[in-house]
């Protein structure tokens, strides 16, 4: 079975447990709606902690997950969260004798992401078994590594990398979605790099303008994005739950 795992990283700055909304929806219901319309995935899960991602994940069908403990870490890294969410996966569907045949890989704090993108990434791993993962990305030329600096000992800017070669346009992951392999989640350690999930071979899934929300000033990019893909404003808002009134004093 391949199924698509929406996890929640809850550490936008200006987004506490990412209640961002983008023409009128949670953020989040946007990767959740591209995964629901995918001809592949057949379940939809969302490890969440987050009032306003558990809510929209509930209404549109999906399974919710507990993220792990923070412990000491007041945000534990993605690849603990994404290394959980598939080890919780690969358990429900053993109870019911299935096995995850892949995994759709996406994030509550990005919208760039459509289900054309998922279904592409899908088909591409299902057609060659020598690819690990398919993920999305975006060419972000200006940033490019040969561009970058990094600040020395003595306060002054050095070469982020010396001798850097030319290699062409820099594709840059934009956390969108990723198609991923379980033989390759089977070696991911909790600990590992970000997008150390996506193995070694990697098929790009380009796209432009992709990347996470984490600040007030890209939610009007991330609004441009998705109404370059024929996204429309929600004609009314998405309900909020609305707190429960206080119990009335017993008057006898």
């Amino acid at each position: 079975m391949i199924c698509a795992l929406l996890v929640d990283p809850d550490d936008s700055i200006d987004f506490p447990g990412n209640e961002a909304e983008v023409l009128g929806r949670p953020l989040a219901a946007y990767p959740l709606l591209a995964a629901k319309g995918s001809e592949h995935a057949r379940r939809l899960y969302a490890q969440t902690t987050s009032p306003p991602v558990r809510r929209i994940a509930v209404q549109l069908g999906a399974i919710i997950l507990d993220p792990p403990a923070a412990g000491g870490a007041e945000h534990p890294p993605d690849a603990t969260r994404v290394l959980l969410g598939y080890r919780q996966i690969v358990d429900d569907l053993k109870a019911e004798k299935a096995e995850l045949e892949l995994l759709v890989l996406l994030f509550a704090n990005t919208g760039a992401v459509n289900t054309a993108l998922i279904d592409s990434g899908v088909q591409a791993l299902l057609d060659d078994a020598g690819l690990d993962s398919a993920a999305t990305v975006s060419p972000y030329n200006r940033w490019n590594p040969r561009r970058a600096f990094r600040e020395a000992a003595d306060g002054r800017l050095v070469p982020y990398a010396e001798c850097l070669p030319e290699a062409g346009t820099p594709w840059f992951p934009d956390w969108g979605a990723a198609v991923l392999r379980p033989r390759v989640l089977d070696a991911l350690k909790a600990d590992a790099p970000d997008l150390s999930w996506l193995g070694e071979k990697i098929l790009p899934l380009k796209q432009v303008g992709g990347g996470p929300v984490d600040y007030s000033w890209q939610v009007p990019k991330m609004e441009y994005w998705l109404k370059k893909q024929g996204v429309r404003d929600s004609p009314r808002p998405e309900p909020k739950l609305k707190p429960a009134p206080a119990p009335k004093p017993d008057r006898r």
